[in-house]
């Protein structure tokens, strides 16, 4: 009807209207007088907390990233300390195993000065895992003049110590069989007593000397030697005076006859790298 006006005439209007009162507002805020003045300070008070939050909200933005990038630099300095750190252990732990290799080095020149034996020094390259077994590879063998039944010395302290016997060998390579295992057996001596007995090896890695007359007066502490001698006429596979071990306990046998020594061993099987073949030797 002509007394009504229509929605999209009055949306104009409103337009109209908004346009009109945002650009008087502009001229106003624009102009220099009192009121306009007075409407710019009004104004800016009224948006000083919007302005104080965005820049609130600017600076926690950059401090985030600012944030994010120092750990991101931490972590890259932490790693680079990490790797540093595991250079320098391993370098000290070569440098650590060169100063022991030159350290038995230096003993087993000393015990093959001391000793008047031909030996061969020469290396460990395998180990027997049983417990019930007690033998080791060596990188020498026919070549390099090694031979079944031949002694084997071992570094003890820098004293040299018996250890066993060749028991295998080929070419290049030999097998030793040391004196803890079960199999092996020396006659050795107390060389505070004089007394003589059989050294044999015990499951566990010990030794035990036997058939020690129960007249004999065999102490803890007493040193442990082999004797360079052998039951019979047979001679000896070992050099007389060679290191064996030192006794720890004493018991008398059930006989009443003999009595069993308790010997630890002057060397320890377990860390020996090297050891000396003795390729030949003149018995005293």
């Amino acid at each position: 009807m002509y007394g009504q006006s229509s929605p999209h005439r009055r949306s104009r209007t409103g337009l109209w209207l908004a346009a009109f009162t945002i650009a008087s507002l502009l001229m106003l805020l624009a102009s220099s007088t009192q009121p306009a003045l007075t409407l710019q300070q009004v104004t800016t008070r009224a948006l000083d907390p919007v302005r104080q939050a965005l820049t609130g909200i600017g600076s926690g933005v950059a401090g985030l990233f600012g944030t994010i990038g120092e750990i991101d630099r931490l972590r890259t300095e932490n790693a680079d300390l990490r790797v540093a750190l595991a250079g320098a252990e391993q370098r000290i732990a070569e440098l650590a195993e060169a100063a022991r290799e030159n350290e038995e080095l230096r003993q087993l020149l000393g015990i093959t000065e001391a000793l008047d034996m031909e030996l061969l020094p020469v290396r460990i390259t395998s180990r027997d895992p049983s417990n019930f077994v007690s033998e080791v590879g060596i990188d020498a063998g026919t070549d390099d003049g090694v031979r079944i039944g031949m002694p084997v010395v071992a570094n003890a302290e820098g004293a040299g110590a018996l250890a066993g016997t060749v028991v295998s060998v080929t070419e290049d390579t030999a097998r030793v069989r040391f004196i803890v295992d079960t199999r092996s057996s020396v006659i050795a001596l107390d060389q505070a007593s004089r007394a003589l007995g059989d050294i044999r090896g015990q499951a566990g890695g010990q030794l035990v000397m036997s058939n020690v007359p129960v007249t004999e007066a065999v102490e803890p502490g007493d040193t442990i030697v082999s004797a360079g001698l052998a039951l019979g006429e047979e001679a000896s596979r070992y050099p007389g005076g060679l290191l064996i071990g030192t006794v720890q306990a004493v018991e008398e046998d059930a006989n009443a006859l003999t009595q069993t020594a308790f010997v630890r061993p002057a060397f320890d099987v377990a860390a020996a790298d090297r050891l000396l073949i003795v390729l030949d030797f003149t018995q005293g």
